[in-house]
């Protein structure tokens, strides 16, 4: 599971600097750069803030997905244990009635 992850982390880091190395090859960065320098600088802490505030719903997300995913474990063992009592309990009167 921890290889999975490494490893998906290298290839997105190789696309990363493919990507790059083409886009430098093609002379688009300049053009990038310069439209990039044309804007306020307070976007820029407003695309992080956006990027970030993404970042923390997605994780939160699944944290709370498996906090719900152990609370439902937990109840189902609840609920099957009652069951398993009151088959016990009925087998018991059963066997009484007899």
């Amino acid at each position: 599971m921890k290889e999975e992850k490494e490893l998906k982390r290298w290839i997105l880091l190789l696309s990363v600097l493919v990507i790059f190395s083409l886009i430098q090859l093609s002379d688009l960065l300049s053009g990038m750069l310069s439209t990039l320098a044309s804007v306020p600088w307070w976007i820029y802490f407003v695309l992080a803030g956006i990027v970030y505030s993404g970042y923390k719903v997605a994780t939160l997300t699944i944290e709370d997905r498996k906090v719900d995913q152990n609370f439902i474990e937990e109840e189902g063992k609840v609920f099957i244990e009652r069951m398993e009592d009151e088959k016990k309990r009925r087998h018991k009167t059963k066997a009484a009635g007899e």
